[in-house]
């Protein structure tokens, strides 16, 4: 798993205190000192994952996963957000778990009957999982990575998240949020060509 991240933003920005809110690590004063500590306990995530036990269409699974990934950066790791986000896309606390509900049983669905070519599935998944947005932080690494996971674990192919452009992180970011707004109108293709491009 290597395209799971997408580095676009200044390491040297400072946090803000609404950003140091549940950190573990009290010393951490700018964005890159926060991506360090988080891609170092990715790695251990990352580590841990081909060795999980538990069902990976799960919702219990994708919990344990979100703390696996930022348990020792964040004291909620892996517990679904009780406070509403900025962005109208993203679902409100008092509907994330219905929706999480709904996106496990439409997986199963989903691989059993394929109703979806392979890669439509992992597309439709990946946006479902972004919109839901269960926790306050991380969710678009934790996406792509048990999106990634689920195809692994299904023999669905693997996605290479717009690998091509990794050279421009900037327009890689901004293809990637244009293709996930899309997909959330209905029209999953953009998704699926970035996904696996």
């Amino acid at each position: 798993m290597t395209g799971y991240l997408f580095k676009d933003r200044d390491g040297q920005t400072p946090l803000t205190l609404e950003q140091q809110k549940g950190l573990i690590p009290k010393n951490l004063q700018t964005m890159g000192e926060l991506d360090e500590h988080e891609e170092a306990n990715i790695a251990e995530g990352l580590a841990w994952l081909p060795k999980a036990t538990g069902n990976h269409r799960t919702y219990a699974f994708w919990l344990t996963l979100h703390k696996r990934l930022f348990g020792q950066v964040w004291r909620w790791a892996g517990s679904v957000r009780k406070e509403e986000l900025a962005n109208p896309e993203f679902k409100l606390p008092h509907e994330i778990w219905p929706e999480i509900g709904n996106l496990e049983k439409e997986l199963g669905y989903w691989l059993k009957e394929k109703p979806f070519k392979d890669e439509e599935i992992a597309a439709r998944l990946h946006q479902r999982l972004l919109t839901i947005h269960p926790f306050p932080n991380g969710n678009g690494r934790w996406s792509r990575i048990l999106t990634e996971h689920i195809c692994n674990k299904e023999d669905l192919p693997i996605p290479s998240w717009g690998v091509k452009h990794r050279e421009d992180p900037k327009l890689r970011r901004d293809l990637y949020i244009k293709s996930v707004q899309k997909a959330r109108s209905g029209d999953h293709s953009a998704l699926q060509k970035f996904m696996y491009e």
